[in-house]
């Protein structure tokens, strides 16, 4: 299975560490808990990214690059849409339920988990558990972002 991320290249050297979610609180962590956020597809990888940008339409920092992540071959658990509460998905702020189930997956034996994406409904997020990332070491393949995409002005 192939994952996901759009990441400068400053920080390619350490992104099995999962140091974003060490730091901040996020969607499916609270800060203290290591994850790494990934997507099922190229596309929604890059979506997401512009999502979370400060200044989307000015496109993405120059340096970005595509990251593909390459996970071992087998059954990983899904979190459904349905399954969880009403406002889950809201945007401004992270609700408790989903940051719980970001930080026992964090503490969990297991590689990666899918999450339903917020931005683009109906396609999956991969979560990726730092701890079991070093352990096994997944291929990594970066491959440029096309520039179009790219905000050139700076």
């Amino acid at each position: 299975m192939f994952a996901y991320r759009v990441e400068k290249q400053k920080h390619l050297s350490t992104i099995l560490k999962g140091i974003p979610g060490e730091v901040s609180d996020f969607r499916w962590n609270t800060k203290g808990h290591p994850i790494i956020y990934s997507s099922e597809s190229r596309s929604l990888a890059l979506h997401e990214k512009c999502a979370n940008l400060s200044k989307p339409l000015y496109g993405l920092d120059p340096s970005c690059m595509l990251v593909q992540i390459e996970l071992p071959d087998g059954k990983y658990r899904r979190v459904i849409p349905k399954e969880l509460p009403e406002g889950w998905d809201m945007i401004g702020s992270y609700h408790p339920h989903t940051q719980r189930i970001g930080d026992e997956f964090t503490s969990s034996e297991e590689l990666a988990l899918m999450v339903p994406s917020t931005i683009i409904k109906g396609e999956y997020n991969i979560l990726i558990n730092p701890w079991r990332a070093l352990v096994l070491q997944p291929r990594i393949t970066i491959e440029p972002i096309d520039e179009r995409l790219k905000d050139l002005r700076w």
